[in-house]
């Protein structure tokens, strides 16, 4: 009897570490979006009713953490107000423990886009706020720079579906610039939707998410960009970028790792694709390290730099998981 308890908690902690049940917060029915990982700590943007915004445990943790709701959708509407947070995008984590939480606004409400950043770390830290402009533009993602500009701003780059240009957020400052680029030989971009970014301590890498096209954009000159006392919000910087070539196929969920890897996502076929972009992009120097009928929707590496692919919802309905160790 005690050998069966066992191979039974063990079958549950098994379907526990790699799934999130929602369930004990009157989550059933719900598709991860994005999730942003501090140490055992796992921030799932979500798609649900009422619910955009979670806080659960990540797949490796040894024991698992109650789920919690960060977003206050409901409560927003209730109070009639812009305060809360109605429609989360995504969020990034930052080398000093602050959630960065970008909003999309709207609703009946109208309400505008916000960017929201939380101590992660000190409970009683006050939030910072900056709300955009209402814009038409649909914003989405946001990627918090891990290094420190070369004035010790922390600074975060936003992107928007179909747009040939980027935001970059200063922290310092509170306010946003507009980054557009040029090639080197300064042929146009456009069309083009620069929305996919990567970037880690070396580089940072931004895809054309309607072709598959891959730039890299010169990441030690940003830092050492200086944004100017006044009227910011009107600031264009113009910045050279390198074409490298063109990835397998229109990807998402761009990953670099700390040795200069790109990983991503080609959505219609469920792969998860590794290469090296500083070498040619041939097809031979892509390596396809997963590929499944699943839709994955982003790559984390997680504890000691494991990694892992992300589905929008379960591998399979046996086996309840939302998340599958790949080889990084």
């Amino acid at each position: 009897m005690a050998l069966l308890i066992l191979i039974a908690s063990l079958a549950f902690l098994n379907n526990l570490v790699s799934s999130w049940d929602l369930s004990p917060i009157g989550l059933t029915d719900f598709a991860i979006r994005q999730v942003s990982l501090y140490k055992s700590r796992a921030f799932l943007t979500i798609d649900s009713p009422n619910v955009t915004l979670v806080e659960a445990s990540w797949p490796e943790n040894k024991i698992g953490v109650r789920p919690r709701v960060l977003s206050d959708d409901g409560l927003n509407l209730t109070n009639n107000s812009c305060a809360g947070l109605t429609k989360i995008i995504g969020t990034d984590v930052d080398r000093v423990a602050r959630l960065w939480i970008l909003d999309r606004g709207g609703g009946i409400l109208f309400c505008n886009p916000k960017l929201v950043i939380r101590s992660l770390i000190i409970a009683t830290s006050r939030e910072i706020r900056y709300e955009f402009g209402f814009s038409d533009r649909v914003f989405h993602s946001i990627v918090v720079d891990p290094m420190q500009a070369a004035d010790g701003d922390t600074r975060a780059f936003i992107t928007f579906e179909n747009t040939d240009y980027l935001l970059m957020f200063s922290l310092f400052k509170r306010e946003v610039g507009k980054m557009k680029f040029e090639k080197k030989d300064f042929s146009p971009l456009s069309p083009i939707s620069l929305s996919e970014v990567a970037i880690n301590h070396n580089v940072l890498y931004i895809s054309d998410a309607l072709s598959g096209r891959l730039f890299s954009l010169p990441i030690k000159s940003i830092r050492q960009l200086n944004f100017p006392e006044g009227g910011i919000q009107k600031m264009i910087t113009k910045t050279n970028v390198t074409y490298m070539g063109r990835l397998l196929s229109r990807a998402s969920g761009l990953k670099l790792d700390l040795r200069d890897n790109l990983y991503y996502i080609i959505v219609r076929d469920g792969a998860v694709v590794k290469c090296k972009p500083d070498q040619s992009l041939k097809a031979e120097n892509h390596a396809v390290i997963l590929q499944r009928e699943i839709n994955v929707i982003q790559i984390v590496l997680g504890v000691a730099g494991n990694g892992w692919a992300i589905s929008s919802h379960f591998l399979s309905d046996e086996s309840q998981r939302h998340c599958l160790r790949i080889n990084a």
